[in-house]
């Protein structure tokens, strides 16, 4: 049960993630869409590897794993016709402050203390392609 409301809840947090930026700009939703897309793709194939070996009924799993994308779905649209109500207040600013925060968080405390437990030979390795990636993300936003 623990698992499962921590899957709905990353699922929920990217949903409203995507729809806060597409509200800002249609091309930052794509691009955050797409990057969220690929990380639920591991996340999904390990959620459904351990919720088949805890359930035993083929229906029950089924229905516990279109659950996330569902929430996301859900907190996707949610957050972008909150935000699109909002647009010209200042309850929007601090919107978009949260997305951003809530992404540069997970960066901070996810990726980049990981990369850190690495031996210090392939530290600057994984510095290396944090930029990479980062200037990636600059230009895909800029051609979308």
């Amino acid at each position: 049960l623990g698992m499962i409301l921590a899957v709905l809840v990353d699922s929920a947090v990217d949903g409203m993630l995507i729809g806060l930026a597409g509200s800002v700009a249609a091309g930052s939703g794509w691009l955050l869409a797409i990057a969220t897309a690929i990380e639920m793709g591991f996340l999904g194939y390990s959620f459904a590897c351990s919720l088949t070996k805890a359930v035993q009924r083929c229906w029950v799993a089924a229905l516990i794993l279109a659950m996330p994308p569902l929430t996301m779905l859900c907190a996707s649209m949610a957050a972008y016709l909150g935000a699109y109500q909002a647009k010209e207040t200042p309850a929007f600013c601090g919107l978009i402050a949260f997305a951003l925060a809530a992404v540069l968080f997970l960066v901070l405390d996810e990726l980049l203390l990981e990369a850190h437990e690495k031996e210090e030979s392939e530290g600057w390795t994984v510095s290396v392609w944090l930029y990479i990636g980062l200037l990636l993300s600059i230009g895909f936003d800029v051609i979308l």
